[in-house]
């Protein structure tokens, strides 16, 4: 299977555990010589990998993949709320600004 983006991800969830699986880094495929087109893509591939040309890529085990999923959607609640958090503090005018800074709100 080759990464790209974040597409292989579902198939590889889905057949983990079935398959002996590996994911090959798209930058690694293409660096070996020979010629590479979408409608043979899978031929390419699978010619790769029975000369050894493939390198597998790291794919971390279920639960650290789920926590790093976690840790991923936590970043983003963090970041929104910064940003809600500076949105409300530049629609103060400047002397807003000091006055709350001075009266120890955190905005």
């Amino acid at each position: 299977m080759e990464a790209t983006g974040v597409y292989w991800k579902p198939v590889y969830n889905i057949l983990e555990g079935h398959f002996e699986l590996i994911v090959a880094n798209a930058r690694h495929i293409k660096a070996v010589p020979g010629r590479k087109t979408d409608v043979k893509d899978a031929e390419w591939i699978a010619d790769l990998l029975r000369h050894g040309l493939l390198q597998p890529s790291y794919v971390p085990p279920p639960e650290l993949r789920e926590l790093r999923s976690l840790l991923r959607y936590r970043v983003k609640l963090v970041n929104a709320r910064s940003g809600m958090s500076n949105k409300r503090y530049m629609g103060l005018t400047p002397g807003q600004r000091r006055r709350s800074r001075q009266k120890g709100d955190s905005v």
